[in-house]
């Protein structure tokens, strides 16, 4: 059964077009992984990368969490606050936001050169440049994890955009308008492990604008 993708509050607000979709997740850090083991349901936040057609996401060989998905149906979720929307009372106040929930077969990545590629992937998705610099994973390493696929086919985006959704606010005394909210990458903090002189690499510098 195709999953409903419409939500039955403000339909406008959703699509399915795949840019906004695309939008989404480049912009997003944190997926929602929910699914159902013994008749009770979980959810799972997890790292992520993606391409046209499949959101990625991957865990120890041994995780019980892949166990539980692997070949069945579940949804995933990618939410991204972009303002507080506050009008002349609290009832009336909102987000700004845009969102992704979708719903998929977990499949499983069994061959070694692309578990390897989406590792290479997945790492530079955060940081740009550091795979380049940490090498590549060791073949053990990549055994070691298990990644898996989800569909990007039944995927939807809804989003809020724009000021407070209230006629003549102008009658009221109380300041209204948008806060926006932005993630940001903030300065980098050298592990107190490190004892020598390592010097900031240039990706992560011009990462967090220090460049």
């Amino acid at each position: 059964m195709k999953p409903n993708l419409k939500p039955s509050r403000y339909p406008s607000r959703a699509s399915e077009d795949s840019a906004l979709i695309r939008e989404v997740l480049d912009a997003g850090l944190f997926c929602t992984v929910a699914f159902v083991r013994e008749g009770i349901a979980h959810q799972i936040p997890t790292g992520y990368c993606h391409d046209d057609s499949y959101l990625y996401i991957h865990a120890a060989a041994k995780s019980g969490f892949l166990d539980s998905i692997v070949g069945q149906t579940v949804s995933f979720s990618v939410t991204l606050m972009d303002g507080i929307v506050l009008s002349h009372s609290a009832f009336d106040s909102s987000f700004n936001y845009r969102s992704v929930v979708g719903f998929a077969v977990a499949e499983e990545v069994s061959d070694p050169a692309e578990k390897l590629e989406m590792f290479k992937v997945f790492t530079d998705r955060y940081v740009p440049g550091r795979i380049a610099d940490v090498g590549d994973p060791l073949p053990e390493q990549v055994a070691i994890t298990r990644i898996m696929k989800l569909s990007l086919d039944h995927a939807a985006v809804k989003l809020r955009r724009g000021d407070v959704n209230v006629a003549h606010l102008d009658k009221y005394d109380k300041w209204c308008g948008v806060v926006p909210v932005r993630q940001s990458y903030g300065h980098p903090e050298i592990d107190n492990q490190i004892k020598g002189k390592v010097e900031l690499p240039d990706y992560i510098a011009k990462l967090v604008n220090m460049k």
